[in-house]
Formats: C-alpha cells, sequence, structure tokens
C-alpha cells in the first residue's frame, strides 16, 4: 500500500460536475471573492484564464493548483523549505481562511495538482491525531521569525541584556527566575508558545481537509499518507523515471543496481526534495569521452532535469554513495579528475 492509492481514491471521489473559475492570479482567486462556483466545492474544477482561448482538458487545472498551492504556502505558512507551519494570524482564523486553504490542498491532490510537501513533522503529526508532542519540539521547530529572533538574543544574552527582555519572557508563559542560568527553560518555554497557539489554525486547517474525506483517510494511514505533506525519501524516488536497457541484458542489471543504490541513499540521508521529476541515464563507457582518468562523477543537467551515473565508477554501494558524496562537497560541480 502506498501514497498514490489513496491519491487515486480522492480522485475517484471527485464529482464529475463543473466547477468554473476564471482568474490569472491565485491571490485575485483567493482572496478577491472572484471565484464563481456554480456547484459545490467536491466538483471537478475547470479552469480557463482571461485573455488565453482554449479549453480545459486538465492542464489549465493544474497550471491553476500549481499556483495555488504555491501561494499558500507562501502566504499561510512559514518556516525552512519543507519545514513549515501555519502562519500565526487571529485575522485569517476569524475569517475562516484556514478552513479554505485545507479545502483547496484537498482540491489539489484529488484533481490532479502538485502535494503540499511543505509541511514540519509535527505539523503534520497534529493533523493525524490531534495532539502535540513536547519531547518532538525544539527552538528549530519555530517558524516564526521574530521569535527565532527572540531565541537567539536569549540565547547569546548577559545577566542584565536578559533582563532588558523581562516582559516578552513574562508574556510567553515563562514563570520561573529570569537569570542566564535558566537560559534553557525560557527559549523552551518560547517554543512551546509558538507551537501551542497555531492549534486553531490546524484545526481549522483539519475542518477543511474534510472535503473528499480526506483528513479521514489521514487518520487512519498516517504513515503511508506523510509522503503527501512531508518530503521524503519515497516522494522523490516516485519522481525517478530510470530509462534502463534492454530487459535481461548485463546492463539492466547493473542499471537497477544503481537505482536501488539512489533509493538505499535517499533512505539513509532522508534528503528532502522539491516536486520534479528526474530522468536518470547511464554511461557504460566514459574513458570515450574523457579518456583515461581513475574516477570521474555524474554529469547533470539542471535545465534538462538529467543525471547521467558512470557505472564503472558506481559497480557497488560504497562505491556509490563515495563517489556521489564526494561530487556534493567538491565545490557543488560533477566533472571528471
Amino acid at each position: 500500500m502506498c501514497w498514490m492509492r489513496f491519491v487515486k481514491e480522492l480522485m475517484w471521489r471527485s464529482s464529475s460536475a463543473s466547477l468554473f473559475q476564471e482568474q490569472t492570479f491565485w491571490r485575485e482567486a483567493f482572496c478577491s471573492g472572484n471565484v464563481k462556483k456554480k456547484n459545490s466545492p467536491t466538483a471537478m474544477l475547470k479552469v480557463s484564464f482571461f485573455g488565453e482561448a482554449g479549453i480545459d482538458t486538465g492542464a489549465l487545472r493544474k497550471e491553476f493548483l500549481t499556483e495555488m498551492v504555491a501561494g499558500i504556502e507562501t502566504r499561510f505558512f512559514e518556516g525552512p523549505p519543507h519545514q513549515k507551519s501555519p502562519r500565526y494570524s487571529l485575522t485569517d482564523f476569524d475569517s475562516g481562511l484556514f478552513r479554505t486553504v485545507g479545502e483547496i490542498l484537498a482540491v489539489s491532490l484529488a484533481q490532479g495538482g502538485p502535494a503540499p510537501t511543505f509541511f514540519s513533522q509535527w505539523a503534520y503529526s497534529y493533523l493525524c491525531n490531534g495532539q502535540i508532542n513536547p519531547t518532538q519540539l525544539d527552538k528549530n521547530t519555530v517558524a516564526d521569525s521574530q521569535l527565532r529572533l527572540l531565541i537567539d538574543q536569549v540565547e547569546s544574552s548577559t545577566e542584565q541584556s536578559l533582563r532588558g527582555l523581562t516582559d516578552e519572557i513574562l508574556n510567553f508563559g515563562f514563570t520561573g527566575a529570569i537569570s542566564v542560568q535558566n537560559k534553557e527553560p525560557i527559549v523552551r518555554a518560547i517554543t512551546l508558545h509558538a507551537v501551542l497557539r497555531l492549534q486553531p489554525m490546524l484545526e481549522q486547517l483539519k475542518e477543511g481537509l474534510q472535503l473528499y474525506g480526506l483528513h479521514l483517510l489521514i487518520k487512519q494511514y498516517p504513515e503511508i499518507c506523510q509522503p503527501l505533506f512531508v518530503l521524503g525519501g519515497d516522494f522523490v524516488m516516485a519522481s525517478i523515471h530510470p530509462q534502463l536497457s534492454e530487459k535481461g541484458t548485463s546492463k539492466h542489471q547493473v542499471e537497477l543496481d544503481l537505482v536501488n543504490f539512489i533509493q538505499d541513499l535517499l533512505y539513509e540521508s532522508e534528503d528532502e526534495n522539491k516536486d520534479f521529476a528526474v530522468v536518470v541515464k547511464f554511461n557504460h563507457n566514459c574513458e570515450a569521452d574523457f579518456g583515461n582518468h581513475s574516477i570521474c562523477y555524474p554529469v547533470v543537467s539542471s535545465c534538462a532535469k538529467t543525471i547521467v551515473l558512470p557505472v564503472k565508477h558506481m559497480k557497488s554501494y560504497s562505491q556509490f554513495r563515495m563517489v556521489l558524496l564526494e561530487a556534493f562537497h567538491l565545490g557543488q560541480e560533477f566533472n571528471n579528475v
């Protein structure tokens, strides 16, 4: 069982009725009230852009949802890439916008749009079970830039400068003595405050995710659905399309081994990447390209989104791992030595 089956299930639950949208920019579509609905939010989305001719057969819908999800990430979430939390905004909460955000994310998953793979682990866990585990939280969990700045100020403070932060520290629920000896519990109080205050936004987001029964699926199968919200090795592997040699040949088996090495490395390092498709090619005769050499590295084309692996230097996982990691460390350039 994998997350792709749940996406298919959501797509099946999408109604065949029409929902017509006319907008170019996500902000206008989301905030101005110009979204034109002819049916319920569960209807199949159909899109047309002003000034552009054409019938939406799926491509326009995907483009629209891609812009919407990217705009939602920027407008309603904050934090490092792929580790974001909802932005604290009682104004947006009072307007019910986080419920709308949840509905749009459900529509994107169900109707061919991108997955919202920008959630932090703790935020996704809350969507699954409605609980916050304090043991999973540390100062890196704090996404709010002002609170992160305050944490930095506390950690670098002297006794005198710390007293100047007394009012702010007390507002975050710290009731101990404000002294340099208590820097760690002060930072802990700020961290807990930063996370706990986001519960109303997450609860409203969960309401929106009830569209198509998505939230029920998340609660029942949290680990399987996780790659749709928290980017990791499984999601990256699903985006890789190896161009293998003819089945049954020795080259085909070697290439399969290299694909397995990629998967092993991703799981080992828990690498996180943006949603993209990577074409993997295999170079079995690098001497013809580079002449005599002791080692060469993968050749990457960022525009074509391809990576060519030098098979000769990657016949075992230890060789594969060494060559690939060494390529990253050598000035971010892939070339030959």
